[in-house]
């Protein structure tokens, strides 16, 4: 359960992908492949229903998820006006809300590696012919592992790939789908 391993909120770091990295964060085990799998199942929740992430919600609920009953992260939800669910059997965390103008869903896990974001990425970023942020002409947050993006005439998608989540006192990482409509 991902109580018993702490949580902390650094709500700045939630959602942007501008601020520095705290490389004792980041994850230099790889999780089992069991959290892995959980992790991809919950990803492809979120690119199935994006952008409506009551959708998502109802269907990660469906599989076991559960709202996290950590006070800290409660009161992030409120702040953010975003849900953390958590499936306490592989201790996977999902943030679905907006930011602002950005709709997300973000998938952490405690122990991820950077490598191991980056593959839990790479299947949105084949289902949406993302192209990474070098060949569209931008720059990489020192947060992300790379990212993807596209726009055309029906939606905005990003995606990232982490070193680390701020939300966990233990080193892990996460991968983030922002879909918008147009």
């Amino acid at each position: 359960m991902i109580r018993k391993i702490g949580l902390t909120i650094a709500l700045l770091g939630l959602m942007g992908c501008n601020s520095q990295i705290n490389e004792a964060m980041i994850s230099d085990e790889p999780v089992p492949a069991s959290q892995i799998r959980a992790a991809s199942t919950a990803a492809k929740v979120c690119a199935r229903h994006a952008p409506n992430w009551g959708q998502v919600e109802f269907a990660l609920k469906s599989q076991g998820y559960s709202e996290t009953d950590d006070d800290s992260l409660a009161a992030a939800a409120k702040r953010t006006k975003s849900v953390f669910l958590e499936d306490v059997n592989s201790d996977v965390v999902v943030q679905l809300g907006s930011s602002g103008s950005e709709a997300a869903c973000l998938i952490g896990v405690p122990g991820l590696t950077p490598t191991q974001s980056y593959q839990l990425a790479l299947p949105w970023v084949d289902q949406f012919d993302l192209l990474t942020n070098e060949e569209r002409g931008q720059g990489l947050s020192a947060k992300a592992v790379q990212a993807w993006g596209r726009l055309d005439e029906e939606r905005i998608v990003y995606v990232a790939a982490y070193k680390a989540w701020d939300v966990f006192e233990v080193p892990g990482a996460a991968v983030r789908l922002i879909y918008i409509s147009r």
